[in-house]
């Protein structure tokens, strides 16, 4: 009996120590539970877990470069959870993908780089066909997810069941239409944003349309026939800010995105919605030293180019919004800016925003011949001259770069 008595003791202990928000998972207490994608050999990543949709760094003794992912639904590890990882959100096919196990976790050694991570969990299994009511669904609330091989992390991704859209009636005319829920519980007042572009992580102000969601959390978006993104925000002061989320608002990411409208009628749509747990970032940590770039910013004929700034990309073609910028430079053409992660990047300079226009500045760094630098944690590059050079119409760039 006394033995019986000490091994649900130690079993409640377990478990109080399991659902305790600042829990620490070791690599001792987990063994070889985890399992490590793409063939490596290493224990699992030892660090902090927040229970929630956040991140915390790990601990400086685990294996730099691997990535933790633990799944929760309903305040519990959920196994048998397929994580994907995309390096744009519009890619069907994933560059890294594998399915939770035993205590709701899978371990990642991604490639330097961004990333935008999903979670998925099917009750048959089948993550072949569309996502559907009764299906979970996770999408990462610090999308996009910067990586490196010199750090890791541990990341906590709560699934929500995919609710049913509205029963009502579809409203005359081209659009979508759908309800917004937390928990199962319809929400207003939250605000549906539609992009028809993705080329930003959903970062910037560059939606399409936003409306507020009813009292019964139902909204109406009259839409062009297009192809688009749905998200939905709830910021837990009310306002209609635009600007970086925090811990306590609620984020939610259509499963059914991307949605396509054709014109004449109304695509029904849900969406549900989770609470952050976010904290502070590895960007905004003192864990890692922060690399530098400076330089110049010159024409072809090397006078220094004013109002002007050097940019960090992911990406070969250098589209989309800029991982890391400058300030705009002076007269002296110089700049100067941290790179909070390290990795390889593509560097290149420009002046104005959004779609590049005819007349303004644009050159990408020579100092490789693909354009990319690569920046180590602490690291200092100076004296990094980029060319530029005035756009015209014959280039044919486009892009929001």
């Amino acid at each position: 009996m006394l033995k019986i008595r000490q091994v649900a003791n130690a079993v409640a202990l377990t478990l109080t120590l399991l659902f305790n928000s600042s829990l620490v998972l070791s690599a001792n207490s987990m063994g070889d539970s985890v399992p490590v994608l793409q063939g490596e050999k290493t224990n699992a990543a030892e660090g902090q877990i927040y229970l929630g949709t956040g991140r915390m760094s790990a601990r400086p003794t685990t294996r730099p470069g691997t990535y933790l992912v633990r799944t929760i639904w309903k305040d519990a590890p959920l196994t048998k959870v397929r994580i994907e990882w995309r390096r744009h959100v519009e890619d069907v096919t994933p560059v890294l993908s594998g399915n939770t196990i035993g205590v709701g976790t899978a371990n990642f050694r991604p490639e330097p780089g961004s990333y935008f991570l999903t979670a998925d969990w099917r009750p048959d299994g089948d993550f072949n066909r569309p996502r559907r009511a009764g299906d979970r669904f996770a999408w990462f609330g610090g999308n996009p997810l910067l990586v490196s091989t010199e750090t890791s992390e541990a990341i906590t991704l709560i699934l929500e069941e995919v609710p049913l859209p509205p029963s009502t009636a579809s409203p005359k005319g081209t659009g979508i239409f759908g309800r917004v829920t937390h928990n199962g519980v319809p929400v207003a007042n939250v605000g549906v944003y539609a992009y028809a572009k993705s080329g930003s992580g959903f970062k910037g102000d560059d939606f399409h349309s936003v409306v507020r969601t009813d009292i019964n959390g139902e909204f109406v978006l009259n839409l062009s026939p297009d192809e688009y993104y749905l998200l939905a925000r709830l910021r837990s002061d009310n306002s209609v800010d635009i600007g970086p989320l925090h811990k306590e608002d609620l984020l939610g990411f259509y499963p059914g995105n991307p949605v396509t409208v054709v014109k004449g009628s109304f695509v029904p749509s849900a969406i549900p919605l989770v609470r952050l747990k976010m904290v502070k970032s590895r960007a905004e940590s003192s864990a890692l030293l922060p690399g530098i770039i400076e330089g110049r910013i010159v024409d072809l004929d090397g006078h220094p180019v004013s109002g002007a700034y050097a940019a960090l990309y992911d990406k070969t073609n250098m589209s989309g919004r800029s991982l890391f910028r400058s300030e705009p430079t002076g007269a002296d053409g110089r700049f100067k800016f941290p790179v909070p992660i390290p990795g390889k990047y593509f560097l290149s300079a420009r002046s104005g925003y959004g779609s590049p226009a005819e007349g303004g500045w644009f050159g990408a760094w020579d100092g490789s011949s693909d354009h990319s630098i690569n920046i180590k944690s602490g690291e200092s590059r100076s004296d990094v001259v980029i060319i530029v050079n005035r756009l015209s119409k014959k280039m044919g760039l486009s892009g929001n770069r």
